[in-house]
């Protein structure tokens, strides 16, 4: 016995010694990433609160309920049957089961009595992880790379093979039989057929087996994709405690020769981090909407690249990280809408990666769409990406008497027209819309006028910080010369730039609300109400979340707010799980030239909810959804508004008095 406990001790030090080498070379290709600007280690506590409700309750799985069951039985019952593995090694080192620990009575039959079911619902849910794999696969694992599968296949089966052998042990060793069903049953009919010396011999051999399973589990482990049982919690620890809307400011230091990221130095070591947890679930993917369209984008291969380029880092000629192993159309297609992050169950943040390489293509080597040029000429000389005069910003407020903060110097709250709600043309109407609900709730606001500038989130997400920065000091200048401390805005991608972006620039107001959120508030302080005859020439109604409000800042019930519920019908893909109009990250302003257009599969499903109007809260999606429908021959059919306009279609007009006078007109 001795003999044996030295050859396990030798085991066990030589199977760990190349699990700890394995780690720490993964970690070393981590360490290859720079510093994160990002403060990814204050609040401590309420980090480790939250890496472990969303570690050990792991909320997202279940988006995909079957997969999620599968997944709680193999996590869960791993966690129990790990006091299992402990005896197991314990027996190895010292020659101990648990009943030195536990004793004979009570403590130890609960014990047998876990380690028999926990092993047996693992197995069971391995089986049907392979059976799901084999035989009806989700559409997001049926394109997984052959070397990815197989990875699958080994862990599933050293898995099967490491709780199997462990019931194979339990129902040979244990002496409480009446405490073990599954065990007891496996291994009855070697009881039954084996002498005393017989059973034990099979004992011992099963024992060996188990151990050896444990150990090329324990060595494969860091090799293999499911390494994430190990990183993941980092991942989840250092997540960024900020909106995932909100992008990390670049420093323009005018001496350096380049900006952006370009190859794998250049990555934060949290995105390298990224790349080592993801298990190539693929729930990103199957929401990305690039994906879904055809895109040559898919953001489990996005990130898969980020972890190819440390790897590749070995090699005497390592491939470039950009231009060959991530390819420019991939990061032009994504349209940020945060899909991604939002499904990913591990906390990978896939749109930071993307944006710094378009922030190398645009700023250090010009080499961005050509259909950006003009947007971009635009941007800097009118401020805004339509070619339009600043001095025409203000001419869409025209009969509202409308005041700007340089005649008033104070208002309660500014309005942030926003590019669209100042040039586009059918986006007009809505900026006429919110005015009529302010003044009709009285609220005290006024504009910037021909002083308000582009907010920055187009140049950004195109990569071009150092355009957007003249933007932002620009209108941070203004802000502080009024003295604004409360701001509306029309436009979502607006509101969750000047929320979320302006602070890492000085500027932090105290309030920034979309307009949906105002009208919610409106609504529920009864300053405004609806005209309910009104509400129902509408038709049946649907909405369409924008991305920005709804998965990027959780604004999801406001913009319902407003909208009648006697007739209004939910789209399947909707709030969180909403898909995207095709127009974010810059989008707006490129073309599709690949795969089917985002915004006619989004208007598909709007026309196929028999929807006779369709709620935005955003210009770029009114503009999208408007396309889609008419390209899929529903203009007819079906009606694109803005939820401003639809609350100002029911709004009572008021006399001079006060008094309610005719139903008011829509704008």
């Amino acid at each position: 016995m001795l003999i044996q406990n030295y050859v396990f001790i030798v085991l066990l030090l030589s199977t760990l010694a190349v699990f700890c080498y394995r780690l720490r070379g993964n970690l070393r290709f981590m360490q290859l990433g720079k510093g994160d600007e990002d403060v990814r280690r204050d609040a401590p506590f309420s980090r480790l609160k939250y890496m472990l409700a969303n570690g050990l309750l792991q909320p997202k799985m279940l988006t995909d309920k079957k997969a999620a069951v599968m997944h709680y039985f193999i996590f869960y019952g791993f966690l129990v049957v790990t006091w299992g593995t402990l005896e197991t090694l314990a027996q190895g080192i010292i020659g101990y089961d648990m009943r030195a620990l536990l004793g004979e009575g009570l403590l130890y039959r609960f014990f047998l009595v876990s380690q028999d079911w926990g092993n047996t619902l693992v197995a069971a849910a391995v089986g049907y992880a392979v059976a799901r794999r084999i035989f009806f696969p989700p559409p997001r694992l049926q394109d997984l790379a052959r070397a990815s599968r197989i990875d699958a296949f080994i862990i599933l089966g050293l898995i099967f093979a490491l709780v199997g052998t462990a019931l194979l042990v339990l129902g040979l060793h244990a002496e409480h039989g009446d405490a073990l069903f599954f065990a007891y049953y496996l291994t009855q009919p070697l009881h039954t057929s084996l002498s005393p010396e017989g059973v034990q011999l099979a004992y011992r051999s099963l024992w060996w087996a188990h151990c050896g399973v444990l150990f090329a589990f324990i060595i494969y482990l860091p090799f293999s994709k499911h390494q994430h049982l190990l990183w993941v919690w980092a991942n989840m620890f250092f997540k960024s405690r900020h909106s995932s809307g909100r992008l990390r400011p670049l420093k323009i230091d005018p001496e350096a020769e380049s900006f952006g990221t370009s190859k794998v130095q250049e990555l934060t070591w949290k995105q390298l981090l990224d790349g080592f947890t993801c298990v190539e679930c693929g729930r990103c993917t199957e929401q990305c909407p690039a994906a879904a369209t055809g895109k040559t984008l898919d953001p489990r291969t996005m990130i898969h690249h980020l972890k190819d380029a440390a790897l590749d880092t070995k090699q005497a000629e390592p491939r470039p990280l950009l231009g060959e192993i991530v390819t420019h159309d991939e990061l032009w297609a994504c349209t940020t809408c945060g899909a991604c992050v939002t499904a990913c169950p591990l906390d990978i943040e896939h749109i930071a990666p993307i944006v710094d390489m378009r922030r190398y293509l645009t700023l250090t080597e010009g080499n961005f769409p050509p259909q950006l040029t003009d947007t971009f000429r635009n941007l800097e000389t009118n401020s805004t990406p339509w070619a339009f005069s600043s001095a025409t910003r203000a001419e869409w407020s025209k009969g509202l008497d409308v005041k700007q903060l340089k005649d008033v110097q104070r208002a309660d709250y500014l309005f942030w027209v926003g590019c669209a709600g100042s040039f586009d043309a059918r986006y007009k109407k809505v900026s006429r819309a919110i005015v009529k609900i302010l003044q009709q709730a009285g609220v005290s606001f006024a504009i910037l006028g021909c002083e308000e500038k582009c907010s920055g989130d187009t140049a950004r997400r195109l990569g071009n910080e150092y355009l957007a920065n003249m933007q932002i000091e620009e209108n941070i200048e203004n802000f502080k010369k009024y003295h604004v401390k409360k701001i509306i805005t029309g436009c979502p991608h607006c509101f969750n730039t000047l929320k979320n972006e302006y602070p890492d620039y000085g500027f932090q107001a105290q309030e920034v609300l979309h307009h949906s959120q105002l009208i919610a508030k409106l609504v529920a302080d009864k300053k405004i109400t609806m005209d309910k005859e009104a509400s129902a020439t509408l038709g049946k109604v649907t909405l369409h979340d924008s991305c920005y409000l709804a998965r990027h800042n959780d604004v999801v019930a406001e913009p319902r707010t407003a909208l009648p519920r006697d007739n209004y019908v939910e789209l399947p893909r909707s709030g969180k799980a909403g898909f995207c109009c095709g127009a974010g990250g810059g989008r707006m302003w490129l073309e599709e030239t690949s795969g089917t257009r985002i915004n006619e599969n989004r208007a598909q499903e709007i026309i196929a909810s028999g929807a006779q109007t369709a709620a935005t809260s955003c210009p770029f999606c009114m503009t999208m959804v408007r396309d889609g429908v008419a390209a899929l021959g529903g203009q007819d059919k079906v009606e694109v508004k803005d939820i401003a306009e639809i609350v100002v279609g029911g709004l009572p007009e008021r006399t001079e008095d006060g008094k309610i006078a005719t139903k008011a007109s829509t704008v």
